[in-house]
């Protein structure tokens, strides 16, 4: 299997890191060649040398590849191919039958932002001659393991568009998926440790730009409001866009700017029972309490335009004006906030171009197709009255655009 090795050239001129590269590589050829379930690896000096890559790349890359079902290490012996592993490096199963069914799996299906992902999902779906089975995990990963299961071993769908509830890693069901071979994309978030392929917005450019606008209206004392969930990868990224416009400004930011102090997920509820009865006002109290510090900042970016409601909630009870007291962004352009008063600056995503891409590629992997592992969808600034400026919409992605209309 030294062949495993050929063709590849590390790019350092692509933003993907190497050991992405190499893993992308590795699963390639693996799925193209004759590799036997069982077949050895070469030892890991001697691929590192074949690749041109260091021994910690390419055990980094292993790792992944384990993640993923293509590979499995046996200590004392080695790295072997795993069983299945030719399927899943391509998304193909010829030993299972179709059902002519595609899952779509969400945190929660009232959402106004991940409705707009299945309407374009199921546009491309049908189009294709597929259904889409549609279902509810609540953020709770118990619930969305059942699901996987549920569909998975009963044979009732042929792949898996999955916005996966909040985690630090992968749940024990998706790794047993992943073994299987069953085709998976991820949506709106992904997992850093995993090679499945994903369709997201451009979360850091999200970030980036609402703390751009902000600072090129003059604000220096800008913070960042999201629940505690920095393990997210949307959530995470948002923030490390926002981190990178304060940087650039060179505004050394406070430690006290970014603000998760929001009602946790479903997992840490029960919990916070015990000790508070009632958790229909709380995110409202806290962000009471985080305002109402001497110390606040002068503009705030939500997470989502979920919490931005809840500021302007939190504002209201303490007398606040937006944005005379407090310039507000936020992040979606949820329905609601072209209705608020006043008007919710906003960085837009195109949930229906999730949607369709999502479904594309997952359609690409059942069909045999080699797909990229990242797709990253631009969003856009959209400038209304609640951060002080004029309402006028920036050129997608450039904010630029938007501090000359401000």
């Amino acid at each position: 299997m030294t062949d495993l090795g050929s063709g590849f050239r590390p790019d350092r001129s692509r933003p993907e890191p190497i050991y992405r590269q190499v893993a992308a590589h590795l699963k390639q050829r693996i799925a193209e060649g004759p590799h036997a379930a069982g077949a050895a690896l070469p030892p890991e000096l001697e691929l590192a040398a074949a690749l041109g890559v260091s021994r910690p790349t390419l055990r980094h890359a292993l790792e992944l590849l384990k993640a993923d079902g293509v590979v499995e290490s046996v200590p004392g012996s080695g790295t072997f191919v795993s069983r299945g592993a030719g399927q899943a490096a391509n998304g193909r199963r010829p030993d299972r039958p179709r059902t002519g069914n595609l899952a779509l799996i969400g945190p929660e299906m009232r959402d106004t932002f991940l409705m707009h992902i299945v309407t374009g999902a199921e546009a491309v779906a049908a189009r294709h001659g597929y259904n889409l089975i549609l279902a509810n995990a609540g953020n709770q990963i118990p619930v969305e393991q059942k699901y996987l299961h549920d569909l998975w071993a009963g044979r009732r769908a042929d792949g898996f568009m999955l916005m996966p509830a909040d985690a630090v890693d992968l749940h024990d069901g998706l790794r047993e998926l992943c073994a299987e071979a069953a085709p998976i994309v991820f949506l709106d978030r992904y997992f850093a440790a995993c090679s499945l392929p994903y369709v997201v917005s451009d979360n850091r450019q999200c970030g980036y730009l609402a703390a751009q606008h902000l600072i090129r209206l003059g604000h220096t004392r800008i913070g960042f409001v999201t629940r505690p969930n920095l393990y997210v990868s949307s959530v995470a990224q948002r923030l490390e866009g926002y981190r990178r416009a304060l940087e650039e400004a060179e505004i050394a930011a406070e430690p006290g700017w970014v603000f998760q102090g929001l009602l946790p997920f479903m997992r840490e509820i029960e919990a916070l029972k015990r000790t508070t009865p009632d958790l229909s006002t709380f995110d409202n109290r806290a962000i009471q309490g985080f305002l109402a510090r001497p110390d606040r900042p002068t503009a705030l970016i939500a997470c989502n335009d979920l919490i931005a409601l809840e500021v302007f909630e939190a504002c209201r009870a303490l007398g606040l004006r937006i944005p005379e007291d407090l310039a507000l962004v936020g992040c979606d352009d949820d329905a609601v906030a072209a209705l608020v008063t006043p008007p919710l600056t906003t960085v837009r995503q195109d949930a229906y171009a999730i949607g369709v891409r999502a479904a594309e590629v997952l359609i690409g992997l059942l069909n045999g197709k080699p797909v990229e592992r990242g797709h990253v969808l631009p969003v856009e600034l959209i400038v209304r009255a609640s951060c002080g400026a004029s309402h006028v919409t920036s050129r997608r992605g450039d904010p630029l655009a938007a501090a000359a209309s401000a």
